[in-house]
């Protein structure tokens, strides 16, 4: 069963980002009475924003995540050890 809907719809071929071809925006129907100028500014400023967070932000958080798992190795490993080494005196003793 097809519904009948109006929505306002907006689609941005141009989108000026390296990452996205084409955008399509569904405008909610408490803002479908804007102009449309005033709805393609809202569409570009989401675009260079999102253009601003792809950017270095992504590389951000790239090292982040790796200077975590860095850190989680090396603690993981030390744990190790100190275990190993635990283990190696206490039946040391024993034996």
């Amino acid at each position: 069963m097809v519904k009948g809907v109006n929505k306002t719809v907006i689609e941005v071929n141009n989108t000026g980002s390296k990452v996205f071809d084409r955008i399509v925006f569904y405008v909610t129907a408490q803002y479908g009475n804007l102009s449309a100028k005033e709805l393609m500014k809202a569409t570009e400023s989401f675009t260079f924003q999102f253009d601003k967070r792809s950017g270095r932000g992504y590389k951000k958080l790239r090292r982040r995540m790796v200077r975590k798992r860095v850190v989680r190795a090396a603690l993981i490993s030390a744990v190790s050890v100190l275990v190993l080494a635990a283990a190696f005196f206490l039946f040391r003793k024993i034996i």
